[in-house]
């Protein structure tokens, strides 16, 4: 596999404390470049760059504390993410120490837009360092890689389906996100799609617990699309009301 570049957790804290002190740290002091022949090239990396600060521009200059603002950037962002990743080979964008990397050295201003606040920095867990899933770019990839659908006329409808908090409390930190039908299938529910009306977030709560505990006993990988959709709706038929 090509060269890329990685930081652990360990060396991208190390990195984000000098800068924090004042420094002005050097990349190549902290990051590791594991593989073999050329380095993978840095142009898609640069593009991704520009256009997800191309994107900022539509927001405020500075969010604010749980401004539904972020909420709407990441809605978008993902799609972003993921086709301006999507000629990174597989196996760099499964080495969790690479985007790591990409948070910290790549769009730390990224990070710090999106999370810091006045006189603070971003949490750590942001760059990935502490909680790898909670890495911004890894969980923007994530988001669309999950539920993009080759055979609609928008790929990424359901990625631009939910909130914040959804997606992050009741997606992505679940055990069952990793089951893509069944995630697809919550998303429709919420979307609209299915022959429920969309749950309040009391309803999405329950509904997510119901799903770990029942992940503890059935597969979900091998349910079909009609048996994950019936599934939810078997699942909330008493959180939510009928069409």
């Amino acid at each position: 596999m090509s060269q890329y570049h990685t930081l652990s957790g360990d060396e991208g804290l190390r990195y984000l404390k000098a800068r924090d002190s004042g420094d002005d740290p050097l990349p190549q002091d902290f990051q590791r470049t594991p593989g073999s022949g050329a380095l993978i090239s840095m142009a898609p990396l640069t593009k991704l760059g520009n256009e997800l600060r191309k994107l900022m521009k539509n927001f405020p200059e500075k969010l604010r504390e749980r401004d539904q603002e972020g909420g709407r950037f990441e809605q978008q962002a993902c799609v972003v993410v993921h086709r301006g990743l999507s000629e990174i080979p597989p196996g760099v964008l499964a080495d969790l120490d690479f985007w790591i990397w990409l948070a910290v050295i790549q769009f730390a201003d990224i990070v710090e837009w999106r999370f810091g606040a006045k006189g603070r920095h971003a949490k750590l867990a942001n760059y990935g360092i502490g909680t790898r899933i909670e890495n911004l770019f890894f969980r923007l990839w994530l988001r669309a890689e999950l539920v993009k659908d080759e055979k609609a006329k928008d790929p990424y409808h359901l990625a631009r389906t939910g909130d914040q908090d959804l997606w992050r409390s009741h997606i992505l930190r679940q055990g069952y996100a990793n089951a893509r039908l069944v995630t697809k299938a919550l998303l429709r529910l919420q979307g609209g799609q299915l022959a429920m009306k969309k749950l309040k977030i009391d309803g999405v709560r329950e509904l997510a617990k119901r799903l770990s505990r029942l992940r503890a006993n059935v597969v979900f990988e091998f349910l079909t699309p009609s048996q994950a959709e019936g599934l939810i709706l078997e699942l909330c038929a008493d959180l939510g009301k009928r069409k």
